[in-house]
Protein backbone atom coordinates (compact mmCIF):
# COMPACT_ATOMS: atom_id res chain seq x y z
CA UNK A 1 0.00 0.00 0.00
CA UNK A 2 1.12 3.78 -0.51
CA UNK A 3 0.30 5.64 1.68
CA UNK A 4 0.16 9.58 2.36
CA UNK A 5 -0.13 11.19 5.49
CA UNK A 6 -1.27 15.00 6.19
CA UNK A 7 1.17 16.23 3.51
CA UNK A 8 1.22 19.77 2.63
CA UNK A 9 3.36 21.02 0.35
CA UNK A 10 4.19 24.69 -0.86
CA UNK A 11 5.36 26.05 -3.85
CA UNK A 12 5.57 29.71 -4.14
CA UNK A 13 2.58 31.52 -2.75
CA UNK A 14 0.47 27.74 -3.13
CA UNK A 15 -0.36 25.51 -0.30
CA UNK A 16 -1.25 21.93 -1.16
CA UNK A 17 -2.71 21.39 2.84
CA UNK A 18 -2.90 18.51 5.06
CA UNK A 19 -3.97 15.59 2.71
CA UNK A 20 -3.69 12.29 3.41
CA UNK A 21 -4.70 9.19 1.11
CA UNK A 22 -4.05 5.63 0.48
CA UNK A 23 -3.60 3.47 -2.92
CA UNK A 24 -4.40 -0.01 -2.27
CA UNK A 25 -2.41 -2.19 -4.00
CA UNK A 26 -4.00 -3.77 -7.43
CA UNK A 27 -6.48 -0.82 -7.43
CA UNK A 28 -6.64 3.18 -9.32
CA UNK A 29 -6.96 6.08 -6.71
CA UNK A 30 -7.30 9.32 -8.75
CA UNK A 31 -6.53 12.82 -7.60
CA UNK A 32 -9.62 14.82 -9.32
CA UNK A 33 -9.36 18.28 -9.78
CA UNK A 34 -9.38 21.57 -12.39
CA UNK A 35 -5.94 22.69 -13.64
CA UNK A 36 -4.58 24.76 -10.84
CA UNK A 37 -5.53 22.76 -7.93
CA UNK A 38 -2.56 21.18 -6.75
CA UNK A 39 -2.53 17.44 -7.86
CA UNK A 40 0.63 17.63 -9.95
CA UNK A 41 2.16 19.09 -7.28
CA UNK A 42 1.33 16.31 -5.08
CA UNK A 43 2.23 13.81 -7.21
CA UNK A 44 6.20 15.34 -7.61
CA UNK A 45 6.13 15.40 -3.80
CA UNK A 46 5.28 11.62 -3.84
CA UNK A 47 7.71 10.64 -6.29
CA UNK A 48 10.04 13.15 -5.21
CA UNK A 49 10.88 15.71 -6.64
CA UNK A 50 9.36 18.04 -4.70
CA UNK A 51 10.38 17.92 -0.18
CA UNK A 52 7.09 18.77 1.63
CA UNK A 53 7.07 20.74 4.69
CA UNK A 54 4.53 18.55 6.88
CA UNK A 55 3.40 14.59 6.36
CA UNK A 56 5.09 11.73 5.34
CA UNK A 57 4.55 8.98 2.24
CA UNK A 58 4.58 5.62 3.07
CA UNK A 59 5.43 2.75 0.62
CA UNK A 60 4.63 -0.73 1.64
CA UNK A 61 5.58 0.27 5.42
CA UNK A 62 8.79 1.81 4.52
CA UNK A 63 9.08 5.78 5.04
CA UNK A 64 10.04 6.61 2.05
CA UNK A 65 9.27 10.40 2.63
CA UNK A 66 12.76 11.93 2.41
CA UNK A 67 14.33 8.83 -0.33
CA UNK A 68 15.54 10.74 -3.54
CA UNK A 69 13.20 9.69 -6.60
CA UNK A 70 15.84 6.89 -8.07
CA UNK A 71 15.16 4.51 -4.50
CA UNK A 72 11.09 5.47 -4.03
CA UNK A 73 10.67 2.16 -6.62
CA UNK A 74 8.00 4.09 -8.05
CA UNK A 75 7.14 3.84 -11.20
CA UNK A 76 6.39 7.67 -12.98
CA UNK A 77 5.01 9.07 -16.15
CA UNK A 78 5.05 13.16 -16.27
CA UNK A 79 2.09 14.85 -18.59
CA UNK A 80 5.03 15.62 -20.82
CA UNK A 81 6.31 12.18 -20.94
CA UNK A 82 10.00 12.54 -20.27
CA UNK A 83 10.97 10.46 -23.42
CA UNK A 84 14.86 10.54 -24.59
CA UNK A 85 14.69 12.37 -27.71
CA UNK A 86 17.84 11.30 -29.00
CA UNK A 87 16.84 7.59 -28.49
CA UNK A 88 14.89 4.96 -30.44
CA UNK A 89 11.88 3.26 -29.15
CA UNK A 90 13.97 0.44 -28.39
CA UNK A 91 16.54 2.18 -26.20
CA UNK A 92 14.06 4.18 -24.29
CA UNK A 93 12.30 1.25 -23.16
CA UNK A 94 15.07 -0.75 -22.48
CA UNK A 95 16.55 2.17 -20.65
CA UNK A 96 15.52 1.39 -17.13
CA UNK A 97 16.67 -2.34 -17.56
CA UNK A 98 20.10 -0.90 -18.22
CA UNK A 99 19.79 1.31 -15.22
CA UNK A 100 19.53 -1.58 -12.96
CA UNK A 101 22.07 -3.63 -14.93
CA UNK A 102 19.69 -5.94 -16.66
CA UNK A 103 20.96 -7.18 -19.88
CA UNK A 104 17.40 -7.86 -21.34
CA UNK A 105 16.67 -7.29 -25.22
CA UNK A 106 13.16 -6.92 -26.65
CA UNK A 107 12.77 -10.03 -27.28
CA UNK A 108 12.65 -11.71 -23.60
CA UNK A 109 9.84 -12.35 -21.34
CA UNK A 110 7.78 -9.49 -19.98
CA UNK A 111 10.08 -7.05 -22.66
CA UNK A 112 8.50 -8.98 -25.55
CA UNK A 113 5.35 -9.05 -24.09
CA UNK A 114 4.44 -5.70 -23.43
CA UNK A 115 6.28 -4.70 -26.79
CA UNK A 116 3.34 -6.66 -28.36
CA UNK A 117 0.27 -5.93 -26.23
CA UNK A 118 0.98 -2.43 -26.24
CA UNK A 119 1.50 -2.60 -30.22
CA UNK A 120 4.59 -0.79 -30.41
CA UNK A 121 7.00 -3.30 -32.29
CA UNK A 122 6.95 -1.73 -35.40
CA UNK A 123 8.11 1.22 -33.84
CA UNK A 124 11.03 0.02 -32.06
CA UNK A 125 13.85 1.69 -34.13
CA UNK A 126 12.21 5.01 -34.64
CA UNK A 127 13.24 8.27 -33.07
CA UNK A 128 10.67 9.46 -30.60
CA UNK A 129 10.30 12.72 -33.05
CA UNK A 130 8.86 10.81 -35.11
CA UNK A 131 5.89 9.17 -33.18
CA UNK A 132 2.33 10.14 -32.82
CA UNK A 133 0.56 10.72 -29.47
CA UNK A 134 -0.75 7.75 -28.95
CA UNK A 135 2.61 5.65 -29.96
CA UNK A 136 4.59 7.97 -27.55
CA UNK A 137 1.99 7.38 -25.15
CA UNK A 138 2.39 3.14 -25.47
CA UNK A 139 6.44 4.22 -25.06
CA UNK A 140 6.21 5.49 -21.58
CA UNK A 141 3.85 3.25 -20.58
CA UNK A 142 5.93 0.45 -21.25
CA UNK A 143 9.28 1.99 -20.20
CA UNK A 144 7.67 2.90 -16.63
CA UNK A 145 6.09 -0.97 -16.12
CA UNK A 146 9.63 -1.97 -16.94
CA UNK A 147 11.18 0.34 -14.68
CA UNK A 148 10.04 -2.69 -12.23
CA UNK A 149 7.90 -0.82 -9.70
CA UNK A 150 4.56 -2.04 -8.87
CA UNK A 151 2.95 1.54 -8.27
CA UNK A 152 2.44 3.44 -11.74
CA UNK A 153 2.19 6.98 -10.93
CA UNK A 154 0.64 8.78 -13.72
CA UNK A 155 0.32 12.61 -14.50
CA UNK A 156 -2.75 13.36 -16.95
CA UNK A 157 -1.56 10.48 -18.65
CA UNK A 158 -4.40 10.70 -21.61
CA UNK A 159 -4.68 14.70 -21.87
CA UNK A 160 -3.12 15.47 -25.40
CA UNK A 161 -5.02 12.74 -27.00
CA UNK A 162 -8.11 12.83 -29.22
CA UNK A 163 -11.10 11.37 -28.04
CA UNK A 164 -10.98 7.92 -29.91
CA UNK A 165 -7.37 7.21 -28.99
CA UNK A 166 -8.27 8.33 -25.03
CA UNK A 167 -11.11 5.97 -24.38
CA UNK A 168 -8.71 3.13 -26.35
CA UNK A 169 -5.66 4.21 -24.20
CA UNK A 170 -8.61 4.09 -21.02
CA UNK A 171 -9.06 0.14 -22.19
CA UNK A 172 -5.87 -0.65 -22.44
CA UNK A 173 -4.42 1.03 -18.48
CA UNK A 174 -7.14 -1.30 -17.36
CA UNK A 175 -6.02 -4.19 -18.89
CA UNK A 176 -2.56 -3.34 -17.89
CA UNK A 177 -3.92 -2.36 -13.81
CA UNK A 178 -5.07 -6.18 -14.29
CA UNK A 179 -2.28 -7.79 -16.12
CA UNK A 180 0.62 -6.96 -14.11
CA UNK A 181 -1.03 -6.35 -10.72
CA UNK A 182 -0.06 -2.41 -10.50
CA UNK A 183 -1.64 -0.05 -7.93
CA UNK A 184 -1.47 3.49 -9.83
CA UNK A 185 -2.10 6.80 -8.64
CA UNK A 186 -3.02 9.05 -11.46
CA UNK A 187 -4.31 12.86 -11.72
CA UNK A 188 -6.56 14.08 -13.94
CA UNK A 189 -9.75 16.67 -14.61
CA UNK A 190 -11.23 14.83 -16.86
CA UNK A 191 -14.51 13.38 -14.91
CA UNK A 192 -14.86 10.60 -17.52
CA UNK A 193 -11.54 9.68 -17.53
CA UNK A 194 -11.61 9.71 -13.43
CA UNK A 195 -14.84 7.26 -13.09
CA UNK A 196 -13.94 4.66 -15.33
CA UNK A 197 -9.94 4.39 -14.22
CA UNK A 198 -10.42 4.74 -10.91
CA UNK A 199 -11.26 2.63 -7.59
CA UNK A 200 -11.33 5.72 -5.13
CA UNK A 201 -11.37 9.43 -5.74
CA UNK A 202 -9.62 12.00 -4.00
CA UNK A 203 -11.11 15.62 -5.05
CA UNK A 204 -9.08 18.57 -4.65
CA UNK A 205 -9.38 21.97 -5.68
CA UNK A 206 -7.28 25.26 -4.29
CA UNK A 207 -5.00 23.19 -2.59
CA UNK A 208 -7.83 21.26 -0.35
CA UNK A 209 -9.07 17.74 0.31
CA UNK A 210 -12.36 18.49 -0.32
CA UNK A 211 -13.47 14.84 -0.70
CA UNK A 212 -12.57 11.39 -0.94
CA UNK A 213 -14.24 7.63 -0.68
CA UNK A 214 -15.30 5.14 -3.51
CA UNK A 215 -16.14 6.21 -6.59
CA UNK A 216 -19.71 5.79 -6.41
CA UNK A 217 -20.21 7.27 -3.50
CA UNK A 218 -18.23 10.48 -4.78
CA UNK A 219 -20.40 10.67 -8.27
CA UNK A 220 -23.92 10.23 -5.84
CA UNK A 221 -22.95 11.93 -2.87
CA UNK A 222 -20.83 15.10 -3.46
CA UNK A 223 -20.18 16.42 0.41
CA UNK A 224 -20.21 20.49 -1.14
CA UNK A 225 -21.68 22.68 -3.24
CA UNK A 226 -18.13 23.53 -4.73
CA UNK A 227 -17.83 19.36 -5.20
CA UNK A 228 -21.20 18.95 -6.62
CA UNK A 229 -20.60 22.13 -9.32
CA UNK A 230 -16.94 20.10 -10.23
CA UNK A 231 -19.04 17.22 -11.13
CA UNK A 232 -21.27 18.43 -13.68
CA UNK A 233 -24.53 18.90 -10.91
CA UNK A 234 -26.37 21.82 -12.34
CA UNK A 235 -29.53 20.50 -10.41
CA UNK A 236 -28.78 22.23 -6.91
CA UNK A 237 -31.64 23.74 -4.70
CA UNK A 238 -32.02 25.53 -1.16
CA UNK A 239 -34.53 24.06 0.81
CA UNK A 240 -35.52 24.02 4.46
CA UNK A 241 -36.37 20.20 6.19
CA UNK A 242 -39.92 20.67 7.19
CA UNK A 243 -39.77 16.80 9.04
CA UNK A 244 -37.71 13.82 9.56
CA UNK A 245 -38.84 10.34 9.37
CA UNK A 246 -37.18 7.04 9.87
CA UNK A 247 -36.60 6.33 5.64
CA UNK A 248 -36.57 10.02 4.80
CA UNK A 249 -36.77 13.76 4.97
CA UNK A 250 -39.66 16.08 3.99
CA UNK A 251 -37.58 18.93 2.13
CA UNK A 252 -39.54 22.59 1.07
CA UNK A 253 -37.92 23.82 -1.65
CA UNK A 254 -39.22 27.47 -2.74
CA UNK A 255 -37.28 27.52 -5.81
CA UNK A 256 -38.99 24.36 -7.33
CA UNK A 257 -42.87 25.40 -5.74
CA UNK A 258 -42.79 21.52 -4.02
CA UNK A 259 -42.16 20.10 -1.30
CA UNK A 260 -39.47 16.77 -1.80
CA UNK A 261 -39.36 14.16 -0.08
CA UNK A 262 -35.05 13.02 0.27
CA UNK A 263 -33.49 9.27 1.81
CA UNK A 264 -32.99 10.10 5.16
CA UNK A 265 -28.93 9.33 4.57
CA UNK A 266 -29.01 9.07 8.33
CA UNK A 267 -27.29 7.93 10.62
CA UNK A 268 -24.71 9.40 8.39
CA UNK A 269 -25.93 12.90 8.19
CA UNK A 270 -27.20 14.89 11.09
CA UNK A 271 -30.58 17.33 10.29
CA UNK A 272 -33.03 18.89 12.41
CA UNK A 273 -36.13 20.27 11.20
CA UNK A 274 -36.51 23.62 10.20
CA UNK A 275 -32.42 23.70 9.10
CA UNK A 276 -31.77 25.17 5.61
CA UNK A 277 -30.10 22.51 3.42
CA UNK A 278 -28.63 22.59 0.31
CA UNK A 279 -29.60 19.50 -1.93
CA UNK A 280 -29.48 17.94 -5.58
CA UNK A 281 -30.09 16.02 -8.37
CA UNK A 282 -27.55 14.60 -11.84
CA UNK A 283 -30.01 15.28 -14.13
CA UNK A 284 -29.76 12.03 -15.73
CA UNK A 285 -31.91 10.63 -12.60
CA UNK A 286 -34.79 13.25 -13.36
CA UNK A 287 -37.71 11.50 -15.28
CA UNK A 288 -40.36 13.03 -17.22
CA UNK A 289 -43.21 10.83 -16.94
CA UNK A 290 -46.38 10.04 -19.24
CA UNK A 291 -49.84 11.19 -17.99
CA UNK A 292 -50.30 6.87 -17.74
CA UNK A 293 -47.98 6.94 -15.27
CA UNK A 294 -48.58 9.31 -12.68
CA UNK A 295 -51.06 8.16 -10.47
CA UNK A 296 -48.50 4.82 -10.01
CA UNK A 297 -45.53 7.05 -9.16
CA UNK A 298 -46.94 9.79 -8.03
CA UNK A 299 -44.77 10.62 -4.97
CA UNK A 300 -41.90 13.62 -6.12
CA UNK A 301 -44.13 15.18 -8.80
CA UNK A 302 -43.37 18.54 -10.32
CA UNK A 303 -45.49 20.29 -12.83
CA UNK A 304 -43.43 21.36 -15.45
CA UNK A 305 -43.14 23.52 -18.66
CA UNK A 306 -40.25 23.09 -21.70
CA UNK A 307 -38.52 25.77 -22.09
CA UNK A 308 -36.00 24.36 -24.30
CA UNK A 309 -34.19 21.07 -25.44
CA UNK A 310 -30.78 20.83 -27.04
CA UNK A 311 -29.83 17.35 -28.92
CA UNK A 312 -26.02 16.82 -28.16
CA UNK A 313 -25.74 13.28 -30.07
CA UNK A 314 -26.73 10.11 -27.62
CA UNK A 315 -28.52 12.38 -25.45
CA UNK A 316 -31.17 15.26 -24.70
CA UNK A 317 -30.75 18.02 -22.70
CA UNK A 318 -33.77 19.76 -21.50
CA UNK A 319 -34.45 22.75 -19.60
CA UNK A 320 -37.76 23.40 -17.84
CA UNK A 321 -39.45 25.49 -15.20
CA UNK A 322 -40.73 24.39 -12.33
CA UNK A 323 -44.63 24.80 -10.71
CA UNK A 324 -44.74 27.97 -9.24
CA UNK A 325 -40.95 28.42 -8.93
CA UNK A 326 -38.12 30.20 -9.65
CA UNK A 327 -35.88 27.59 -10.72
CA UNK A 328 -35.22 25.70 -13.83
CA UNK A 329 -34.52 22.12 -14.08
CA UNK A 330 -32.59 20.48 -16.13
CA UNK A 331 -33.31 16.86 -17.50
CA UNK A 332 -31.04 14.41 -19.55
CA UNK A 333 -32.63 11.84 -22.00
CA UNK A 334 -31.47 8.93 -24.08
CA UNK A 335 -32.05 10.40 -27.60
CA UNK A 336 -34.12 7.46 -28.24
CA UNK A 337 -36.73 8.61 -25.10
CA UNK A 338 -36.46 12.10 -26.18
CA UNK A 339 -37.22 11.25 -29.86
CA UNK A 340 -40.61 9.51 -28.20
CA UNK A 341 -41.62 12.04 -26.16
CA UNK A 342 -40.72 14.69 -29.25
CA UNK A 343 -40.68 17.76 -27.00
CA UNK A 344 -41.31 21.10 -27.90
CA UNK A 345 -40.79 24.36 -26.19
CA UNK A 346 -43.50 25.23 -24.37
CA UNK A 347 -45.26 21.99 -23.55
CA UNK A 348 -46.49 20.90 -20.39
CA UNK A 349 -44.43 17.83 -18.79
CA UNK A 350 -44.78 15.83 -15.70
CA UNK A 351 -40.83 15.82 -13.66
CA UNK A 352 -40.08 13.13 -11.50
CA UNK A 353 -37.29 13.51 -8.76
CA UNK A 354 -36.66 10.14 -7.56
CA UNK A 355 -36.41 10.52 -3.58
CA UNK A 356 -33.35 7.98 -3.67
CA UNK A 357 -32.01 9.77 -6.74
CA UNK A 358 -31.89 13.14 -4.68
CA UNK A 359 -28.73 13.97 -2.41
CA UNK A 360 -28.53 16.41 0.39
CA UNK A 361 -25.20 18.35 0.35
CA UNK A 362 -24.39 18.51 4.47
CA UNK A 363 -20.95 17.54 5.31
CA UNK A 364 -20.56 13.95 7.08
CA UNK A 365 -20.41 13.47 10.34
Amino acid sequence: MLEIANLSVQAGSFVLSNVSLKVLPSSCHVILGPTGSGKTLLLESVIGLRDPKEGKIVLEHRDITGLPMEKRKLSYVPQDLALFPHMTVRENILYPLKIRGAHQDTETGIVRELIDSLTIRSLLDRRIANLSGGERQRTALVRAILSGGKYLVLDEPLSALHESLKTELRYLLKDLKRRYDLAILMVTHDLEEAFFLGDTISVIMDGKLLQQGEKREVYRRPHSEEVARFLGISNIFRGKIESINDDSLAVRCEGLGVTLALSSQLPKLIVRPNEDVIFGIRSEDVLILTSGEFMSRATNIINGTVIDHFDTGASHVVIASCGSGSKNIEITLHSTAAKELNLAAGQPILVKAPKESLFLIVPPV
